[in-house]
């Protein structure tokens, strides 16, 4: 009787979580509260308490599970990418990657982002989790095109920079300069390419995600 009391509990877990992050991602963390987490999942307010406690630890379950379905989707867009030999076109891929993953999720990320600034266990989790996507970026451009880590660096500081803009404003609150997605993703490109203007052009490799 314990495995499927278990499997009810986690799949009742899940079950709120994803209701927590379709609340933030449609009205913000303004909209988040247990009833209306209750209310959308199916599961009582009771339970919920039980399993979570607040809001708050609701909160910290949430972004875990959003920042770990992240990450993989990360990792899944980017593993067609690991073996393509052209400089140019490699970096253009990987810019197509963070500029469509943080608008598609724009009100959960400002929700975290936000609410991490005064919670140290959001604020850490989120650090844990830019970390390990820098790791990934900056190992593409060492291991495949003999980036110095610092270069590297940059050019993964020019891109989340550029996606945490996004996340965070719209682009005329961050200027008023009007530029179509096409001319900012060109944009990106010289900048990345002027950020790593020694890479050389080695035979293709077989390296992958770790």
């Amino acid at each position: 009787m314990r495995q499927p009391q278990q499997a009810r509990s986690q799949d009742s877990a899940a079950k709120v979580l994803d209701a927590a992050l379709e609340i933030l991602g449609s009205q913000g963390p303004a909209g988040l509260t247990i009833a209306a987490v209750s209310e959308l999942s199916g599961v009582s307010n009771g339970s919920i308490y039980h399993r979570f406690g607040d809001r708050r630890n609701l909160l910290v379950a949430a972004q875990d599970r959003f920042l770990a379905q992240i990450e993989d989707t990360w990792l899944s867009r980017t593993a067609a990418v690991w073996d393509i030999p052209d400089r140019d076109i490699l970096l253009g891929r990987m810019i197509d990657v963070f500029l469509t993953v943080f608008p598609e999720n724009r009100l959960i990320f400002q929700a975290f982002m936000l609410s991490g600034s005064d919670d140290p266990n959001l604020r850490q989790r989120g650090t844990a989790s830019t970390r390990k996507a820098a790791r990934e970026f900056t190992a593409l451009l060492i291991d495949r095109f003999d980036a110095t880590p610092e270069a590297a660096d940059s050019a993964y500081r020019i891109l989340w920079g550029q996606a945490l803009s996004t996340a965070l404003f719209t682009n005329t609150e961050v200027t008023k300069t009007p530029a179509t997605p096409q001319t900012r993703h060109k944009h990106l490109l010289k900048a990345l390419q002027a950020t790593n203007h020694n890479i050389t052009q080695p035979p293709p490799t077989n390296h992958q995600p770790t």
